[in-house]
């Protein structure tokens, strides 16, 4: 064997190693890629999903809370803060006011007392904020068309 053919073996060896190691490091990329736009998605449904999961307990904890303290007779002067306190419960009005972005600061006043009916009329404001945003996102989805992730080219 001459060294001019011992030397031309060596590049063609050469070159096609350096050739499958490119083809596998490709492939390699290729299927990381791949993995990591997946695992985006999915995180996309999980937010998705549990904001509506957010949603509908607020308006779980509004429909509660209105049915609990509801317009009935003898409340209708009762200074409603004082009950809410005691039975723990003007901490979820606070939170379910704070997602959905009404100003009741009239109720949440320390300074002025508040009856059942205006704390209904409250919790209805809170009520239809959440679901006119809640209506809001879904004809958002809707109107946009789905977003594609890019695919990686083959080849």
């Amino acid at each position: 064997m001459s060294a001019q053919h011992t030397q031309t073996t060596f590049l063609w060896g050469f070159g096609l190693g350096l050739a499958s190691s490119a083809l596998l490091f490709y492939i390699w990329h290729t299927e990381s890629l791949l993995q990591l736009q997946q695992n985006w998605l999915s995180q996309q449904q999980q937010l998705q999903q549990q904001n509506q999961n957010s949603v509908k307990n607020q308006l779980e904890t509004i429909d509660l809370l209105m049915k609990s303290y509801s317009i009935s007779d003898g409340t209708e002067d009762q200074d409603m803060r004082a009950e809410l306190i005691r039975n723990q419960h003007l901490v979820l009005l606070q939170q379910v006011q704070q997602q959905a972005g009404v100003d009741i600061s009239d109720l949440l006043d320390p300074a002025r007392p508040f009856n059942s009916a205006q704390l209904y009329a409250a919790l209805l404001r809170i009520k239809q904020q959440h679901e006119k945003n809640s209506a809001r996102q879904q004809l958002d989805q809707r109107v946009l068309p789905p977003q594609n992730t890019p695919t990686v080219a083959a080849g």
